[in-house]
């Protein structure tokens, strides 16, 4: 082979001798460098396709997993990765009130405390109609439906259900007769009033649309062999019907019994004495995801521990509150809205009424849900081992917290019959001691006939030991068993009661 020595100025031919091109060697090397050049590009670009592949793959693989990932969730962790819960509930002025400064309302208590528990916003939706209520939950838009549900097969079947909020009787509100309260005996007016189940046959009633008491009364209605007209109200709830029956729109509803209660605070000439079903376990529904039951676990754990004892408190707070029936502002001549409770109770005991009236002005200034710190509560500031003992509730009616507090009072007073002989003198003594307990009224009592004054006179004898019973002078004394007290409270308590019972006395005949 021979060698060739390339010449830069050397020419080569290609091609006919017509039609030729020339280069030199120079130009040669330019080629193959611009050659070189274009490969890598295309090099670099196959090898940058090849990565964006890759990574489109890798990214893609990452969202599946995520997919897959966050399809194992829970209701309750969607909830919690969300942050939020949102309830549906009906009876805006019971339930979930926003006419304050701060939202308040039973269910919109209850659930606060869930979400709290559970890390949650509470977000409340209110829908007077409950079939809309279900609609919303039926398309995921709310997660609870908070309302009182009946636990009927068919409920169970649609949606998963909670433990009892409460258990309720349904009971029937009708008015009483006309001029029932000018009737000569109790029979005359109870033979104008409903009191079987039978007796509802051909009878129309009104109730809220999708309540369940509307398969309740369908069930009566088959019970009895006879027809019961019902009538579904789409935008009227149960306080509203309750209203209609009291106003005579209509004759009859069936509510639950502690709606039933309110009608007795702020409404006269109304009956609810006849009960159409027995106690049964009112509900939360939520959906059915496949049967998750995470949300259902965690609020039946909630309500499980929940004390009985705040959920009749919250109830009572807006069952009885004033805004719910608000009673009637005192007209001229009267003294509360319960002017006619307070004489019947007072009546009961002895008292003179006014004196009664005072007491409890004093005490909640005519305030049915008043609670305090310690836990005193109602008209009266009833402590709970006293409402144990005359076995009333946080739901109870006024007249129950009247009763109470008047059964408290007289035997207060049968203590001091003997301690005290002046009637007139026993009123101080029965104060001093329903606003401090016996014990540091008799300690005062003693403290009196040791130190000279007369322990059966309250005025500057024994209300001097009751209003320095915080000194240890006489607190250590060894004729003091109850211990300190702050006197100053009590002895106002008298002095305060007293002298509104006088202005009564001057004002209301």
């Amino acid at each position: 082979m021979r060698n060739y020595k390339i010449n830069p100025n050397e020419k080569f031919f290609f091609g006919q001798k017509d039609y030729f091109h020339t280069f030199t060697a120079s130009n040669l090397n330019q080629m193959m460098e611009i050659l070189r050049f274009f490969l890598t590009i295309l090099l670099f670009s196959w090898v940058l396709t090849s990565c964006q592949q890759q990574a489109q793959s890798q990214l893609q693989d990452h969202a599946d997993a995520f997919e897959k990932e966050k399809d194992t969730l829970t209701v309750l962790q969607h909830l919690q990765e969300k942050g939020k819960l949102v309830a549906v509930t009906n009876c805006e002025i019971i339930n979930y009130n926003t006419e304050k400064p701060t939202p308040s309302g039973f269910e919109y208590e209850l659930l606060s405390d869930f979400c709290k528990s559970n890390h949650l916003e509470l977000e409340m939706i209110v829908n007077e109609n409950l079939d809309s209520c279900f609609c919303l939950l039926d398309s995921c838009k709310v997660d609870v439906v908070a309302v009182g549900i009946g636990s009927n097969k068919e409920m169970k079947r649609r949606y998963l259900l909670t433990g009892p909020i409460l258990m309720q009787k349904s009971v029937l509100v009708q008015r009483l007769p006309k001029d029932w309260n000018k009737m000569s005996t109790a029979n005359e007016v109870e033979n104008q009033l409903l009191r079987s189940s039978v007796d509802l046959a051909g009878k129309t009633i009104h109730l809220p649309q999708g309540s369940h008491e509307v398969k309740l009364l369908e069930h009566l209605s088959d019970q009895i062999g006879d027809t019961i007209y019902i009538v579904e109200c789409d935008s009227l709830n149960s306080v509203d019907l309750v209203k209609a029956v009291a106003s005579g729109e209509i004759d009859y509803t069936v509510v639950e019994e502690y709606v039933a209660r309110m009608a007795s605070i702020g409404l006269k000439g109304l009956d609810t004495k006849l009960n159409v079903s027995v106690e049964q376990p009112l509900c939360w529904a939520i959906h059915n995801h496949d049967g998750d039951s995470s949300l259902l676990n965690a609020l039946n754990e909630w309500i499980d521990g929940f004390e009985q004892r705040n959920l009749n408190r919250i109830l009572a707070k807006y069952v009885n509150k004033g805004n719910v029936f608000a009673p009637q502002k005192p007209s001229s001549g009267h003294l509360s809205p319960f002017d006619g409770m307070i004489k019947a109770a007072a009546k009961k005991i002895g008292w003179d009424w006014r004196l009664l009236a005072s007491l409890i002005y004093q005490e909640s200034r005519f305030k049915l849900d008043l609670e305090s710190e310690k836990g005193a509560f109602g008209l009266m500031q009833l402590m709970p081992v006293v409402m144990e003992r005359y076995n009333i509730g946080y739901d109870a009616t006024p007249e129950e917290q009247l009763n109470a507090g008047g059964q408290l009072l007289q035997y207060l007073e049968k203590c001091l019959q003997n301690k005290v002989t002046d009637s007139v003198q026993r009123v101080k003594f029965v104060l001093a001691a329903y606003n401090s307990g016996l014990g540091h009224v008799y300690d005062a009592q003693r403290l009196a006939l040791k130190y000279g004054k007369d322990p059966e006179v309250w005025d500057d004898n024994v209300d001097y030991f009751i209003l320095n019973k915080s000194k240890k002078q006489y607190y250590n004394d060894t004729c003091s068993h109850a211990g300190y007290l702050r006197g100053t409270e009590t002895y106002r308590f008298v002095e305060e009661v007293l002298d509104r019972f006088y202005q009564y006395q001057a004002t209301y005949n």
